[in-house]
């Protein structure tokens, strides 16, 4: 019988900052460990975000992530999380510095109407990706071309496939992601000067 006081959950994929700053540079100038600390700030910020909603969070680090391909590990930690009981599924990374609980509260009122809700990236990506279980299918999830420009427009058409349009399917305002160094300091520039992560991130990247 499921206990669970919640059917909806945060999911948080993330790597560990030693992992991320293997494919991805924040800071050229000053060195891997200044790189390391940004990676770092990010995650705590995700996760202060995260739990700054309610809602509940499974985070999901590459140790417990199974699959040959990105797409697969992703698909398999949501399979992961809905077999713990939760009907509703709200993803996310830990590279989006604006994200913020209200966006994650307007997820879960978006999924309470419907079955699919899609935060779109800047460059064509997805900063959230939110998922009934009826509107789960892990075959098709996992073939998508997460982490390209045609992610956008290919969880549109997924969620087309899975009749979660109609009013079903609510897509959130944009967002920028931090791939780089460039990504993070446009994502600053949003940011109160006053922001603790704007204090910080700026320190490192100047």
């Amino acid at each position: 019988m499921n206990t669970l006081q919640h059917d909806t959950v945060i999911l948080l994929f993330a790597q560990t900052p030693e992992q991320q700053i293997r494919y991805k540079t924040f800071t050229q100038e000053h060195g891997p460990e200044l790189n390391k600390q940004a990676a770092d700030l990010l995650l705590q910020h995700t996760l202060f975000v995260a739990k700054g909603s309610g809602i509940p969070l499974v985070v999901i680090y590459p140790e417990r992530q199974e699959g040959s391909n990105f797409g697969e590990r992703l698909a398999n930690a949501f399979q992961e999380v809905y077999s713990m009981g939760y009907q509703r599924v709200i993803c996310i990374g830990a590279d989006c510095v604006d994200l913020t609980p209200a966006d994650l509260l307007l997820a879960q009122d978006a999924l309470s109407e419907g079955r699919m809700v899609v935060g779109p990236g800047t460059n064509g990506g997805a900063y959230l990706v939110g998922l009934h279980i009826d509107c789960f299918d892990p075959e098709v999830l996992a073939m998508l071309n997460w982490q390209t420009d045609e992610l956008l427009n290919e969880l549109v058409l997924y969620g087309y496939r899975m009749q979660a349009s109609m009013g079903s399917l609510t897509v959130l305002d944009e967002k920028t992601e931090a791939g780089s160094g460039a990504d993070l300091s446009r994502q600053l520039n949003i940011l109160p000067v006053y922001h603790h992560l704007h204090r910080q991130l700026s320190a490192i990247l100047s």
